[in-house]
């Protein structure tokens, strides 16, 4: 029996690994798992050699299209009613009017179940992105905050500030798509394709490749468009040699950048076609420093814009953010390791006239000596840039000789005129004195102050938190709980959550992960929060938390660290200390860099 090739595409990681786990006891079928929404399928194709597959897997209106876009049979991950439903009940614990769009695979059965449940809730069908954008633009005119939607609509509600719940497939329809693919693709496969070498060409290759004939003539390219503006006119002006080459491989010097060519020969039906396989390598490589990050105003998540404009609490923090959006006076956010720092920077960051411009996150605790240096001197230095916003993150744990260094810097280059600036602090770290901190900045630079409450003085806000994870969640891990029982519920709201948002967030992973029925237990919840208190050690000698209920590879990180800040970011010492090679220690530091601490 040959082996089935499927393409898979999913708008969403968690319907993408319940169709890997699904195909995972299929004897022979393979699969090639990608994950992308209808605005992002013609991007994903260009890159991908259809040749090599037998069938498309995808839903919803992403598997409309490729049914327009391929030759391919598309087979469509239907939706069932109760997957719509499980969306709406989750909808429904935001308390907050709500509406539903989609394509018709999603607004049929919300039609259905509206009727039998007797819910006024306005349905809107879509047909295309513009479709969905107007859409949005009447439910937001409307003043409608939580939108019940498919992936389309889910961006675009995260776009318009509003709260996207989305309707997820459940186990069985994947299960039943996929058995029904197999029978059918098998009945068509009555014997197998025949590829050329041609193709296959393109098949193994894993860079550009390019095909010629003997006179010269492209006869085939997986080059990108930018390459074959640049390559295509050198390789026909280089021709001749190349098809007489005797070497497999050259390279060439070609405007600054290195050329690395491979040739091969190949003769398809007596005639003979010149392969050249190609990579444009940069000869300059611009130095990266683990401690600093770029972003840009498209890489905001659900929770990032989620949490800020949904939560009752923290209305006065929204107002706030609205109004220093609208100037560029350095922000200084304050607040409990966790509370949401770094996500209330971004969101004035987003919202300001800089949101076009980079978004430049410094972790002050991960600068070292020479990044120090290299940050404060030279030309390439983010800080020597104009336009842009800079983030400089745990201000507090800044050595005072650089801290003193930096404050020079900032007046010195009238950095904060060049650039919107930004500053936080942690206050609940014992081990960094972060008054001094405050008064320094705030002297010289008068900024805009931001403090963000600690999340045991607001448990009110936990219920609506505990429904923002859980649908988030949802779309990671494929499933399709709804909340917490009510007592559970209870509970974590008398819990003290000493690592605030952070922690939180990691709990109802690790509920939602154990969880099988559509609300999550007390029993599950009470043993997880007693394991977290006793797992919760503080280390008050030193001034640091370790929480032991995390990864061992997430621990190592945190007593690197700590070894790091005690040896006042000398890397060496730091290896030394630890018994480790100073490229092991480069390496833990590199691997958590963009993954450290985000609230």
């Amino acid at each position: 029996m040959e082996t089935i090739h499927f393409l898979v595409i999913s708008p969403y990681r968690g319907m993408n690994e319940l169709i890997h786990e699904v195909l995972l006891s299929e004897n022979q079928v393979q699969a090639d798992c990608y994950i992308a929404n209808l605005t992002e399928v013609d991007s994903l194709l260009d890159k991908l050699n259809l040749f090599n597959y037998d069938a498309i897997i995808s839903r919803g209106g992403t598997a409309t299209y490729l049914k327009e876009r391929t030759t391919l049979p598309v087979y469509d991950v239907g939706l069932w009613s109760l997957d719509a439903l499980r969306a709406i009940r989750l909808a429904q614990n935001f308390h907050q009017p709500m509406a539903i769009v989609g394509y018709e695979n999603i607004t049929s059965h919300a039609r259905i179940l509206c009727e039998l449940l007797d819910y006024d809730i306005p349905i809107y069908t879509i047909w295309s992105e513009d479709d969905a954008t107007a859409a949005m633009k009447q439910i937001r005119e409307m003043e409608i905050s939580v939108v019940v939607c498919d992936v389309i609509s889910h961006n675009l509600a995260l776009s318009m500030g509003m709260t996207p719940v989305l309707v997820t497939t459940g186990y069985e329809s994947i299960q039943n798509t996929i058995q029904q693919a197999i029978t059918l693709t098998r009945n068509a496969l009555q014997s197998r394709r025949e590829l050329t070498q041609l193709t296959m060409a393109f098949q193994n290759s894993p860079v550009g490749c390019t095909i010629f004939d003997r006179y010269g003539k492209n006869i085939l390219s997986s080059l990108s468009e930018y390459d074959q503006k640049t390559l295509l006119p050198f390789f026909q002006e280089h021709f001749e040699s190349l098809w007489e080459n005797k070497d497999s491989s050259l390279e060439y010097h070609l405007k600054g950048n290195i050329l690395q060519l491979t040739l091969q020969k190949t003769t398809v039906r007596n005639t003979t076609y010149l392969y050249v396989y190609s990579v444009l390598k940069e000869k300059k490589e611009i130095r990266k420093i683990d401690a600093v990050t770029e972003k840009t105003a498209g890489n905001n998540t659900m929770l990032d814009f989620s949490y800020f404009n949904s939560t009752h609490s923290l209305s006065s923090t929204r107002d706030l953010i609205e109004k220093y959006s609208h100037v560029s006076t350095p922000v200084l956010i304050s607040g409990e390791k966790g509370t949401g720092k770094d996500w209330a920077a971004y969101n004035i960051y987003s919202k300001s006239n800089y949101r076009n411009a980079y978004f430049y996150q410094i972790d002050c605790a991960y600068v070292t000596e020479r990044n120090w240096n290299y940050l404060l001197t030279h030309h390439d230095s983010p800080l020597a840039h104009n336009g842009h916003s800079i983030y400089f993150k745990q201000m507090e744990t800044i050595p005072p000789q650089n801290f003193s260094q930096l404050l020079s810097y900032i007046a010195d280059t009238r950095l904060a005129a060049r650039n919107r600036l930004y500053f936080s602090f942690s206050t609940n770290n014992e081990n960094h004195d972060y008054k001094p901190v405050i008064n320094g900045i705030t002297k010289l630079f008068s900024c805009l102050s931001l403090h963000l409450p600690p999340l045991r003085e607001r448990p009110d806000d936990i219920p609506y938190l505990t429904t923002l994870y859980i649908n988030r969640m949802n779309a990671e891990l494929g499933k399709q709980i709804i909340g917490f029982d009510s007592k559970a519920s209870l509970a974590l709201k008398q819990f003290p959550w000493e690592g605030n948002l952070h922690q939180l967030q990691r709990i109802i992973y690790e509920l939602m992960l154990i969880t099988t029925t559509p609300y999550i237990s007390y029993e599950n919840t009470m043993r997880l929060l007693h394991q977290e208190t006793a797992l919760w050690v503080s280390t008050e000698q030193s001034g640091y938390q370790f929480d032991l209920h995390q990864t061992l590879d997430h621990i190592t990180y945190d007593v690197v660290r700590m070894v790091l800040k005690e040896e006042h970011n000398n890397q060496s010492k730091t290896a030394q200390r630890l018994g480790i090679g100073r490229s092991t220690l480069w390496r833990i530091l590199k691997s958590h860099a963009e993954s450290a601490e985000s609230v």
